[in-house]
């Protein structure tokens, strides 16, 4: 089958709560002609989500409330990329403002968009190791998270039991237990 992208015929920007998001809706002339008024676009800054990993093999993880799903859930690390930072420097920065870690290696383990359907953000799964503490946090969550380190069997039981509430993290947590013998 030979799939035509759709035309944007307009984009008219109903909210702009820069620099956290971003909604449109769009004019949308699909392939066979028919148009679509109202598509709407969200588009929330491209991410880094950190996975980080001690010596001891143990992943670190957030325990905190979300206020957009009402509950606490288990959670990850992470941060806009701000205008002209690379992905690398978004992760030293963010590891250094959440908790005062600095580190020796990192690996991109995969990016994916949120929801193509919308556009939404690019997120960017960083596996960090070799941390060392050289400060106390300088910008800590507005969630206050409890740190919580697990062991792969841990993480392993969180994901059957649902204490990765949100999608983001629990591909996150499934990318650091298929990558972790690769890396």
């Amino acid at each position: 089958m030979n799939y035509k992208k759709w035309k944007v015929i307009s984009r008219k920007k109903v909210y702009d709560g820069s620099p956290y998001i971003k909604i449109s809706i769009d004019e949308i002339e699909l392939p066979n002609g028919d148009i679509i008024n109202d598509y709407h676009r969200i588009e929330v800054n491209n991410a880094v989500m950190l996975l980080i990993e001690n010596e001891k093999k143990e992943l670190l993880v957030y325990n905190e409330y979300r206020h957009g799903i009402g509950e606490v859930s288990y959670t990850f690390p992470a941060g806009g990329i701000e205008d002209g930072e690379t992905i690398q420097k978004t992760a030293k920065r963010e590891i250094l403002e959440e908790l005062g870690f600095e580190f020796k290696k990192s690996s991109l383990l995969k990016k994916y968009i949120v929801s193509s359907s919308y556009m939404f953000s690019e997120l960017n799964f960083i596996l960090i190791r070799e941390i060392k503490k050289i400060a106390e946090p300088s910008n800590r969550d507005i969630e206050n998270p409890d740190l919580v380190w697990l062991k792969k069997e841990y993480v392993i039981e969180a994901l059957k039991n649902n204490k990765f509430k949100g999608l983001t993290y629990a591909t996150a947590a499934l990318l650091w237990l298929f990558y972790e013998k690769e890396t």
